[in-house]
């Protein structure tokens, strides 16, 4: 009886993560005085299209870094790595699980978060000016 507690105990504590957060979340691109980029993100999770700019998209988090890709006809085509950072309840998730929740957690994006938004500057091409 006390090993199937135990194990139990283990399994309710190996999501902590991904019970308390989601594993998707909102992300925002601002283009400043330009309007209408197109912007595609791609991540370990998949990849996502931003019709116009500025707006919000939903993306699944992965932990690692996201490439996005904004372009507009009359404009450079402009590239922005994204980084992640692992959210609060990572730490729990460590201390309370062992580790392996963190290590599913990791897998699945629910550990890591991206920024709510980031401001990409587009430059008109030589033919715009």
């Amino acid at each position: 009886m006390r090993h199937l507690i135990l194990i139990g105990i283990t399994i309710a504590m190996s999501g902590c993560s991904s019970i308390i957060s989601d594993s998707s979340q909102p992300f925002t691109i601002d283009t400043g005085e330009v309007k209408g980029a197109t912007c595609r993100l791609t991540n370990g999770s998949g990849e996502y299209i931003l019709g116009s700019s500025p707006g919000t998209v939903t993306i699944d988090n992965a932990c690692d870094v996201m490439q996005v890709v904004c372009q507009k006809e009359g404009y450079k085509t402009e590239s922005v790595q994204v980084d992640y950072s692992h959210k609060g309840s990572t730490a729990g998730n460590i201390i309370l699980g062992g580790g392996i929740g963190y290590l599913v957690d990791r897998g699945t994006g629910a550990a890591c978060k991206y920024p709510p938004s980031i401001f990409i500057v587009m430059e008109k091409t030589a033919g715009h000016m």
